[in-house]
């Protein structure tokens, strides 16, 4: 797994993420208590109530462990105000995205550190295809990357 880039915001909002998941099995674990006191019998034979908080439970077991592992990768970055001319965390970018030749755009993104972009307002996380060959370049510089065998041309603008 490569190195996950966040901001001091979006490392708490990973912790968050991890905490809200472990409170989730706690929830399930109570619940499943609940189910068997209620049952029939020695409350697990035909039991579909059970069966399902044992479902929910393995998926959230799955969950934190696939966090965990996330979090071992998870690296803070820090946004710097070294140069103007250089993308960085929370820029406004106004870039120039070239699909093929005839198919070009243009559109503003904010470069985020968080764990979770929201892309309902225009962010792109660091770790994202486009944020990783935004971040740190200058203005002007024209980079690509690729997504699904389709090479994508970016040409940086300006910041907004």
């Amino acid at each position: 797994m490569e190195e996950i880039l966040v901001n001091e915001e979006g490392y708490l909002q990973f912790l968050e993420e991890l905490e809200s998941v472990k409170n989730k099995f706690l929830d399930n674990a109570r619940s499943g208590g609940e189910v068997l006191k209620e049952a029939v019998g020695d409350g697990w034979h035909d039991n579909f109530a059970y069966d399902e908080v044992m479902r929910e439970e393995r998926e959230i077991v799955s969950k934190i462990k696939n966090l965990l592992e996330v979090k071992k990768h998870i690296k803070v970055v820090k946004e710097s105000n070294s140069e103007s001319s250089i993308v960085n965390i929370n820029d406004n970018v106004l870039l120039l995205l070239k699909y093929d030749i005839d198919d070009e755009e243009e559109e503003v993104i904010k470069l985020t550190g968080k764990y979770m972009p929201n892309s309902d307002i225009g962010e792109i996380s660091l770790n994202s295809p486009l944020g990783k060959v935004i971040y740190k370049k200058k203005i002007g510089s024209k980079v690509s990357y690729v997504v699904n065998e389709k090479k994508i041309e970016v040409e940086i603008l300006k910041k907004v």
